[in-house]
């Protein structure tokens, strides 16, 4: 399965806990999981493993995100 990376500023933890709350509202609609949570200097990076038939959905609620697979 493909993954999303998003990165989000240690100074701005509320963009953080918001991307948590997108991945719980995209469970009710597809098996997204999320694999790691990790700092990377000033950025948390946020690493969800996404089904390849619901990439543009998980697109759209992160637009900012890099899939990679």
């Amino acid at each position: 399965m493909p993954l999303l990376i998003s990165y989000f500023d240690v100074s701005n933890l509320k963009a953080f806990r918001e991307a948590l709350e997108k991945v719980e509202e995209l469970r009710l609609a597809v098996p997204v999981e999320v694999v790691n949570i990790e700092m990377e200097g000033e950025k948390v990076k946020l690493v969800v493993r996404v089904p390849a038939d619901s990439l543009r959905l998980v697109r759209s609620a992160f637009p900012e995100g890099v899939l990679l697979g």
